[in-house]
């Protein structure tokens, strides 16, 4: 057996395990919504742990991570990949803002709104003020919110602009904003372009191609949180887009086994072969 096939009949086997794990996803996404708050961080964080084990994608963290049981903060990351939520997800649980073409996506459109997902119309100026009263909220009641700033995904080499609007409900509610660097990187720490959803690539097209390759981790970076207190947004959205891009240029610079050294591996996200 050649290895072309080899690859097609291993990415066949983790489609089937990722078909079943989705599956049990729609049947916890039935009750999820009436869980209190903490069953539902700690489902989240399990549920997207099992499915990057089986895409065999392992999460390295970098830095010091928010402590657990802190209040509420808004978490602003770099943009590489639909398969970012779950990463975040597995490391801090959080209700996202994502563009309103997501909630059409085939079954991950529907998980992500009985996740409890915020959609956005961009183009709508008037969308976007309700959504920063909502968000506003949420942090109110110590709920964690995570958002991609940039508005669209990058390869993950570099960090697009932040659009401050939607960072506004973090200053309004007193909360931190938390920045998080995220990259990829292959077994031998090198950069890994198998995530990236950019350019005219479909979400099937971006799914099997991770489903074909080999394993690879996520690496989160967590630069110090910024207080937002008497802040404008405009000033915070460029501090945050700074750090991250600050945390990309280091580690890029660092060898392969500097960056192996730095970071450790979160539990239960390293796949079965």
């Amino acid at each position: 057996m050649n290895h072309r096939m080899r690859s097609g009949l291993h990415a066949m086997f983790r489609g089937v395990r990722l078909a079943l794990h989705l599956a049990y996803g729609m049947l916890l996404a039935i009750p999820y919504p009436h869980f209190p708050q903490k069953r539902q961080r700690r489902i989240l964080k399990i549920w997207s742990r099992q499915l990057l084990a089986i895409l065999d994608v392992g999460v390295r963290i970098e830095g010091t991570q928010p402590a657990r049981g802190e209040s509420a903060c808004l978490i602003v990351a770099n943009h590489v990949s639909w398969l970012d939520i779950f990463v975040l997800n597995a490391v801090q649980p959080s209700r996202f803002i994502a563009k309103s073409e997501v909630r059409t996506w085939p079954l991950i459109g529907w998980l992500c709104q009985r996740g409890g997902t915020i959609f956005i119309e961009r183009a709508l100026r008037r969308d976007a003020a309700a959504v920063n009263r909502r968000v506003a909220e949420l942090l109110e009641q110590g709920i964690c919110i995570a958002l991609f700033p940039e508005g669209t995904s990058t390869d993950g080499r570099q960090v697009g602009h932040f659009h401050s609007a939607l960072i506004q409900p973090a200053i309004d509610a007193h909360v931190r904003l938390c920045p998080i660097a995220l990259r990829y990187r292959d077994e031998d720490g090198e950069y890994s372009d198998a995530p990236a959803y950019i350019g005219d690539m479909t979400l099937s097209d971006s799914l099997w191609r991770i489903l074909r390759s080999p394993r690879f981790d996520a690496l989160l970076a967590f630069p110090p949180a910024l207080a937002t207190a008497g802040e404008n947004r405009r000033v915070l959205a460029c501090a945050a887009q700074e750090a991250i891009a600050q945390e990309l240029e280091n580690k890029s610079a660092a060898s392969p086994q500097e960056t192996a050294d730095d970071a450790r591996m979160l539990p239960g996200t390293v796949a079965v072969p």
